[in-house]
């Protein structure tokens, strides 16, 4: 079969159905300019052009005409045999997705207290980067460190974190005790990495700035780790000393074995938020489903109370 890629079958007839990009783009939870690139691929796939752009409209082509009512047709039923197939299983479970940062320490607890109240309901529970297709891959919360990503969609802000220089007791009375933070090498000197869409968050230099030290780490010589947990896990075995997010120390069942060198901790510029699909796909859940999310979103704002 030749087949377009189906988000752009996808974006070409919810574009068409609703008159426009920028309704399209509210319907599928992205942008109207990833629902005109969208467009373009398959227009590329087919070597036609299905729309005629101007500046203020946007009229479909010979071709698009006689493409619509097919792909119209085709999606719809598509979506109705999956309904069918996936209706008991919607009513019965709830999909999260969230980061691998706050998997383990944040979005587990709550996870697990939810499951008390509610033993027979199924979970789902997926990590996976930003951005997430909310709507194509049918999630019911995604909790996340900032929303800027989802703007088509429900936001609630659960906490604001801050940053503090983290080690073990046995790091700290060899390199930090006898001269003080200055004197820590850089090459013990983790640093973590926030991913490339983001260049305000924490680091060495500005913790050492802000702390009015004449210093200025290497970050060649220092061991660079691929997100917080990591740079937690890092430093808990010794490795060196990170910057770390209070929400992973307070959630540590052992804390007599690390120690915050100083008490001057970096906020991290971003609040953790919990992001809901648009209000009439909850709503179509039904009320069951509707207050067991609610349940569940409950259970995630009380454990902001151990991360602080």
């Amino acid at each position: 079969m030749r087949l377009p890629p189906l988000n752009s079958l996808k974006a070409f007839e919810a574009a068409v159905r609703l008159g426009g990009f920028t309704s399209a783009a509210s319907e599928l939870g992205v942008s109207p300019a990833a629902v005109s690139m969208q467009v373009r691929k398959a227009e590329e796939f087919l070597g036609k052009t299905l729309f005629r752009r101007t500046h203020n409209s946007l009229l479909l082509t010979d071709a698009g005409r006689s493409y619509y009512p097919a792909i119209s047709e085709a999606l719809m039923g598509i979506s109705a045999v999956t309904d069918q197939l996936l209706e008991n299983e919607a009513r019965s479970r709830i999909a999260i997705s969230t980061i691998q940062s706050l998997a383990e320490k944040w979005v587990a607890p709550a996870v697990s207290r939810f499951r008390k109240l509610y033993p027979e309901t199924g979970i789902e529970l997926r990590i996976e980067p930003d951005p997430v297709d909310l709507l194509g891959t049918p999630t019911d919360i995604r909790v996340t460190y900032e929303s800027h990503l989802y703007p088509q969609h429900a936001t609630v802000p659960i906490f604001k974190d801050v940053a503090y220089p983290f080690c073990t007791r046995a790091f700290h009375d060899q390199h930090i005790k006898p001269a003080g933070m200055a004197a820590v090498p850089d090459h013990l000197l983790i640093h973590t990495d926030w991913g490339e869409q983001y260049a305000s968050h924490p680091t060495w230099a500005g913790w050492y700035r802000a702390s009015g030290t004449a210093k200025n780490p290497d970050v060649r010589k220092g061991l660079r780790a691929g997100g917080a947990a990591v740079a937690f896990a890092l430093a808990s075995q010794g490795t060196g000393m990170a910057l770390v997010p209070k929400m992973l120390t307070d959630a540590a069942p052992d804390k007599s074995g690390f120690i915050f060198p100083d008490p001057l901790g970096l906020p991290l510029p971003y609040s953790y938020f919990a992001i809901l699909p648009k209000p009439a796909a909850l709503q179509k859940a039904g009320p069951p489903k509707t207050a067991q999310v609610k349940a569940l979103l409950d259970e995630l704002v009380r454990s902001k109370d151990g991360p602080g």
